[in-house]
């Protein structure tokens, strides 16, 4: 059987780097709650925003990795094989930079806006 090692390999930093991005908004809106306390609530949307984004690449893992199939003889060298593995590989990497550039990019406007929001409350 192939290894779905490939397809699977860039589940984990997608889930690393939208982590990242909830830990960036998390901490300031703590600290800004420590201000101003009703922004713990108004500003959640930017943290369900990373976590969406975690579950993308979650269900994009799981989907590369069920086009995976054990292939046998003379025809695991041939150039359709080669195209599929290299297609679903970058596919897979592709997914994962995407999520580290929307995590941490979520949580540094989530970040803002959660500290501009406990600097003046009229935004």
């Amino acid at each position: 059987m192939v290894s779905q090692e490939p397809a699977r390999a860039w589940s984990p930093h997608s889930l690393i780097h939208t982590r990242r991005g909830i830990f960036i908004t998390g901490t300031s809106i703590l600290g800004g709650g420590v201000k101003a306390p009703r922004i713990r609530t108004k500003n959640l949307l930017s943290i369900v925003f990373c976590e969406v984004v975690a579950i993308y690449g979650v269900i994009t893992s799981i989907i590369l990795s069920s086009k995976v199939s054990a292939i046998n003889g003379d025809a695991l060298h041939s150039g359709n094989n080669y195209f599929a593995g290299f297609a679903i590989f970058w596919s897979g990497v592709l997914v994962g930079m995407c999520n580290l550039v929307c995590g941490i990019s979520v949580g540094i406007n989530g970040s803002s806006a959660a500290l501009a929001d406990a600097a003046d409350p009229s935004l």
